[in-house]
This record gives C-alpha cells, sequence and structure tokens, in this order.
C-alpha cells in the first residue's frame, strides 16, 4: 500500500562516483539479496507531475522486478558480461580523453535460492536522491557517500553530466539548483554546488545509520553495508581504497583540492578539511 514503508524494498543512493555500484556487487553477495544498478528507463518518468506519481512508479517497478526475480529469474540492471559489475566505467578513455562508460542495460540471470520476501536494492543516484524525502515514506533508504576530493576527481576523469557541473534530473527537481547551475559560468563551481547539493540531501533527510562511507565499506571489506543487510557482517572482501587512483591527474586534483579547501559546502558536514588535506600530501 502506498505510504507503508516496505522493510525489503531498498532505496540506495549516493553521490555519482561515490562507490555505489561497488555496494551492489557486495550486496548481491549475501544470500537472500539481489541489488540492481540503475535499472530505470528515464522514459518512464516522462509524465510524472509530483513526487507521488514518481513514487508510485518506483513502487510499481519494485514489484514488477520481483514477479521477474522469481518467475523468470532474470532482472534488469547495468551490468558488465551479463554481471553486476564493481565499477561502470573502464581505463579506456575517448577522444576526449574521458574514460568510456563500459556497462550497459539489460537483463541479467539471478541464479541463486531466494525466499519469496528477498530483500531487492535498487540503486540510482540521481533520481531517487531528487525523490528522497518522499521515497523514504515508502521505502528503507540509504547513501553512499565519499571523500569529496576524489569524487570531484572522479567526475572530472569520466563522461557524466557532473564533469560539467549539471545534473538534469536533480534540477528539474529543484528548480534553485537550477537557477545557480544555469547562471554560473565556472564549472568548478558548478561542480562545487552540485556536490553539496547532494550532501545536503542526505545531512538533512536521512538518519546517521543510514549513511555509509566509501571509505568504512572498503576498509570493512564490505561489513559497513551490514547496516543494509545483516548478512553483510560476514564479508571480508579484499577491497582497495580508489581515492587516489592513480587514473586521476595529479595536476588537476592539486587544483581541485586547492579550490574545494577554499569552499564552503555541505560536504564539510560529513569529512574535515584535514581529509582533504591529508590526501593532499600524498598526491605525487
Amino acid at each position: 500500500m502506498p505510504g507503508r514503508v516496505s522493510r525489503r524494498d531498498v532505496v540506495l543512493t549516493g553521490l555519482p562516483r561515490s562507490g555505489t555500484t561497488l555496494a551492489c556487487l557486495l550486496l548481491n553477495k549475501l544470500p537472500d539479496t539481489v541489488a540492481l544498478s540503475e535499472p530505470f528507463n528515464p522514459g518512464m518518468f516522462a509524465e510524472v507531475s509530483s513526487e507521488e506519481d514518481a513514487c508510485d512508479i518506483i513502487e510499481r517497478f519494485y514489484r514488477r522486478m520481483r514477479r521477474k526475480v522469481r518467475t523468470q529469474g532474470v532482472a534488469i540492471s547495468r551490468h558488465g558480461g551479463g554481471e553486476v559489475t564493481d565499477n561502470l566505467f573502464g581505463h579506456a578513455k575517448s577522444d576526449s580523453g574521458k574514460r568510456q562508460q563500459r556497462a550497459s542495460k539489460g537483463k541479467i540471470s539471478i541464479d541463486k535460492a531466494l525466499t519469496r520476501d528477498f530483500l531487492l536494492v535498487i540503486k540510482t543516484p540521481g533520481r531517487f536522491t531528487a525523490h528522497l524525502p518522499a521515497l523514504t515514506r515508502r521505502f528503507q533508504a540509504f547513501a553512499i557517500i565519499r571523500n569529496p576530493l576524489p569524487v570531484l576527481a572522479s567526475w572530472n576523469s569520466v563522461e557524466i553530466p557532473g564533469e560539467r557541473g549539471r545534473f538534469p534530473v536533480a534540477e528539474r527537481h529543484d528548480k534553485d539548483l537550477a537557477r545557480q547551475l544555469t547562471t554560473e559560468t565556472d564549472s568548478l563551481e558548478r561542480q562545487l554546488r552540485l556536490m553539496s547539493w547532494w550532501y545536503e540531501r542526505f545531512y538533512t533527510t536521512l538518519g546517521e545509520d543510514h549513511i555509509i562511507s566509501y571509505e568504512d565499506m572498503v576498509l570493512s571489506g564490505g561489513a559497513a553495508l551490514a547496516t543494509i543487510d545483516s548478512a553483510a557482517n560476514d564479508l571480508r572482501e579484499r577491497l582497495s581504497n580508489k581515492n587516489l587512483n592513480p587514473l586521476y591527474r595529479r595536476d588537476e586534483m592539486r587544483a581541485l583540492g586547492e579550490r574545494l579547501l577554499q569552499s564552503e559546502g555541505s560536504y564539510w558536514r560529513f569529512y574535515s578539511r584535514e581529509s582533504v588535506q591529508e590526501l593532499l600530501t600524498r598526491v605525487t
């Protein structure tokens, strides 16, 4: 029923390039859990006139995916080679010098034993963050966050709207944000404002126990995801922290760090300036 919080349908959001795809990969390792990466077709929301309409569409989609998993053993997700991957982008670069997306969206096989009431996690950072206050009235909701410096560095290494300091889904929902980004001519300043919008959204909407840091997720081998599924307490995956990913240009990372430290934004609610400065001391 609309308005009733589902305990087995989980909304997973987070900043783009914060580790939400990795979280899906790890959650799929757990028994009785299915995690899907960005399965929605944007056209599904073309006629949406309110947040409740959007939530209705999302709720129906969860029911549809549950039926497909139970009756056909398949679901829709972004994937690489038929499986949810740990990263939507590879090392290969386009002519623009940006890393290219290596994942495609389509059917994936779900071939593990599941109960009828299995945990279904869907991650969609932009759409879910835009509608987050309304979604929390119907779903369990969690967000992945990450140190703002590698977030910026990653945005600037891949071909996504955030690289230009724009995010259409967020802007359609938040007209004030759209005005800020439209009138700002400096692309990095747009990125900082956009990133702050994400962190502020999580801060004002989600409780502390529903916000998981990328750093904790990696350090714990995935066990930090136990706040979503208690079975994750048993995860001991060998994970490496990519905050100083060699694919990030070092000169660009230093310049981004300097501007970030001079800025004000809601990211400082979660990360200290010292944490950014510490990363900068290791950029060689």
